[in-house]
């Protein structure tokens, strides 16, 4: 059973819709030739990471749940990527792209604790 009484309480979880606000935030100044590219994507990632923590806490299975926990990862480093583009593209500030890569590589490393605390719980 997880410790918290729903997937709300969940610190990372808590960390990646901070996250997502924050990412709509930066790509509402975006170029309106980027509404259908990049800001699409940033958002859609930004989207999975938050609601595939939910849906892995809602995951009865512990392999159901470490693959949704790893689907969020994923789109973490997707993220990532596509701050280093919109830097290149000077969407952003190297600072808007460095402080996001810092927070994000924070909700990983949360995202690696929860994994590996349901694999080695093994329920």
């Amino acid at each position: 059973m997880e410790k918290y009484n729903d997937f709300r309480d969940m610190n990372v979880w808590q960390q990646s819709i901070s996250m997502l606000v924050k990412i709509y935030e930066i790509t509402a100044s975006y170029p309106e030739s980027e509404k259908f590219g990049l800001v699409s994507d940033m958002r859609r990632a930004a989207n999975s990471v938050s609601h595939n923590i939910a849906e892995g806490y809602g995951r009865y299975e512990p392999r159901d749940k470490t693959r949704f926990y790893k689907i969020s990862r994923g789109s973490m480093y997707e993220l990532m990527s596509q701050l280093e583009g919109s830097k290149l593209l000077k969407y952003i500030t190297l600072e808007v792209c460095d402080n996001q890569i810092i927070e994000y590589k924070q909700i990983i490393k949360e995202l690696d604790s929860l994994i590996n605390a349901v694999e080695n719980r093994g329920s």
